[in-house]
C-alpha cells in the first residue's frame, strides 16, 4: 500500500519556473512524493501521470488557455484509461474561467498569491479523497 501521495506537477511553459519550483519544494516539504514533469502537452503529463501511478496531477498554466488545455488534459486522462486522477491547476486564471475548470472537474484552482500551506493543506486533502474514495 502507498503511504505518501504521489503528485506529478507539470506546467505549460518553459518559463516562469521560480513559482514552480517553490510550489514543488514545498509539497516536498508536506511529505508529498513529486514528480517533477515540467514543461509538457496534455498528452505527455497523461502519459507520465499513467506511467508513474500518480495520485494527483498538478497542472501549472501561466502561457496557455486553461479552457483550452484543461479539457484537452482530461480527453487524455481519458484515453488512458486514468480520468479518475483529480487535477488541481494553478497559475494565471482568469476569474471567469475558474468555475469553468471546476464544471469540468478540477478539484481546486490557485492562484500566484496563494499562499503556500493553503496549496500543501488542500492538495493533501484531495489526496487523501482519492484514496478513501477508492477503497
Amino acid at each position: 500500500m502507498k503511504t505518501e501521495i504521489r503528485l506529478l506537477l507539470s506546467r505549460d511553459d518553459p518559463l516562469h519556473k521560480r513559482g514552480y519550483y517553490v510550489v514543488a519544494e514545498a509539497l516536498r516539504n508536506a511529505g508529498l512524493e513529486v514528480i517533477m514533469g515540467d514543461w509538457m502537452t496534455p498528452r505527455q503529463i497523461a502519459k507520465i501521470a499513467l506511467d508513474e501511478d500518480v495520485d494527483i496531477i498538478g497542472y501549472r498554466i501561466m502561457q496557455g488557455s486553461p479552457k483550452v488545455l484543461v479539457p484537452l488534459l482530461f480527453d487524455r486522462l481519458r484515453e488512458n484509461g486514468i480520468d479518475d486522477v483529480p487535477v488541481v491547476v494553478g497559475g494565471i486564471i482568469p476569474k471567469k474561467e475558474v468555475s469553468l475548470l471546476k464544471d469540468l472537474g478540477v478539484k481546486e484552482v490557485f492562484h500566484p498569491h496563494t499562499p503556500l500551506e493553503d496549496i500543501q493543506r488542500r492538495v493533501i486533502e484531495i489526496g487523501k479523497e482519492d484514496r478513501s474514495n477508492a477503497s
